[in-house]
């Protein structure tokens, strides 16, 4: 009998792993809870690739999320090249904008001279510079920085050619609808349990459930948590191409005295995703209004125009969150037959594939970089246990 790996959790980052590790073993099954692959988190994600402005990023996994974000164009040709299926890179970078002073002064005093410290490049905009960047702002806003590092996908896309590689490798077996029970180390493996009754095993197993990964291999109260996501998309009328040139964020001080964290990125077809809320502790995944309203009332303070777009549809989705905001990525056992890969928060889209790719040396045997030995360190899944 050949060797056999188990990889439990279907969406960008199983998915990611499944496709690269194919050739390590005869054959590779992936597991998950959904009808298909990619229908929680990842389906949820609007796409930001974030490896500075994202608050994770600017901790000891930095460089990690830059060489994420570099590995990205070759990465997309190879699933194309896999696939047939093209999906659509946004590499204008992000603007950050200002619509107050208060939130100018964060900006300049707190993340601009952490960003330069850190040697990522940063331009500074004024107000003109930034409507000519972005004509479709309103002309509030005081000033932006231009991040021209981070970039922005359809993760939905990305899925269809992930779903594509794997459906051509005779190696990988998806299997949907199938929700684990539990998973057990054993002497000749990992044997893997699903409510039907029914054992998968596997030499190795490798658990990326998201925020459900918790339910297979504990760590102590608190360690991880879902994170309550939600989003909405419009359609821009007229637009066939790229409806705003960059994906914009901008924090958004509400009549209320609320704060809105007020994310668009652009579709390649004139749609915009907008998005999103934070609610820690929250499992349900049915979109609310009174959210879904915020969301846009903020988008219209940043791009007044958007109140002529027409709203198509709102969803929400569930992060797998961490105490200490790192993933969990590394053997969770001694024998090395259990591996994690989750735990990413908001930037799964952003580390999947250097994630993978460190899942695949874990796998293989090889010897890690001292890169990989130091971002393995910070996301050792035993810190929680």
């Amino acid at each position: 009998m050949g060797s056999a790996l188990v990889v439990v959790g279907a969406g960008v980052i199983g998915c990611a792993v499944a496709a690269a590790v194919g050739d390590l073993f005869d054959k590779v099954v992936l597991l998950d809870a959904r009808p298909d692959t990619g229908l929680a988190a990842s389906w949820a994600a609007i796409g930001g690739i974030t490896p500075q402005s994202d608050d994770f990023c600017r901790g000891p996994l930095r460089q990690f999320a830059e060489a994420s974000r570099r590995m990205y164009p070759q990465w997309l040709a190879g699933l194309e090249a896999g696939s047939g299926i093209a999906v659509p890179f946004l590499d204008s970078g992000l603007l950050q904008v200002a619509l107050d002073r208060s939130e100018e002064q964060r900006v300049q005093e707190q993340l601009v001279p952490q960003w330069v410290e850190q040697g990522f490049q940063v331009e500074q905009l004024d107000a003109g510079s930034t409507a000519h960047a972005e004509p479709l702002l309103s002309a509030a806003v005081l000033s932006a920085v231009r991040l021209p590092s981070e970039g922005a996908l359809e993760p939905r896309v990305l899925m269809s050619a992930l779903r594509e590689v794997m459906r051509r490798d005779p190696r990988i077996e998806v299997v949907s609808s199938a929700r684990v029970r539990r998973l057990t180390p054993v002497s000749q493996g990992v044997e893997v349990l699903l409510d039907s009754g029914d054992v998968v095993r596997g030499d190795r197993c490798v658990v990326a459930a998201g925020a459900w990964s918790s339910e297979l291999v504990p760590t102590r109260p608190g360690g991880q948590f879902p994170v309550r996501g939600q989003a909405a998309e419009l359609v821009v009328p007229g637009s066939t191409g790229y409806p705003l040139r960059h994906h914009v964020y901008c924090k958004v001080a509400m009549d209320d005295d609320t704060t809105v964290s007020s994310y668009a990125v652009p579709r390649h077809d004139g749609r915009v995703v907008v998005g999103v809320t934070y609610d820690q502790g929250r499992w349900d995944e049915e979109p609310e209004d009174h959210a879904t309203e915020r969301l846009l009332a903020a988008l219209r303070m940043v791009v007044p125009s958007s109140r002529d777009w027409r709203l198509t549809g709102s969803w929400a989705g569930i992060r797998p969150g961490t105490a200490d905001g790192y993933p969990l990525v590394g053997n969770a056992d001694a024998d090395g037959k259990v591996v994690m890969a989750t735990g990413h928060f908001g930037v799964g889209i952003t580390l999947a594939p250097i994630t993978a790719a460190l899942v695949r040396t874990i796998l293989s045997g090889a010897e890690l970089t001292d890169g990989q030995a130091d971002a393995l360190c910070v996301m050792d899944p035993r810190r929680f246990q």
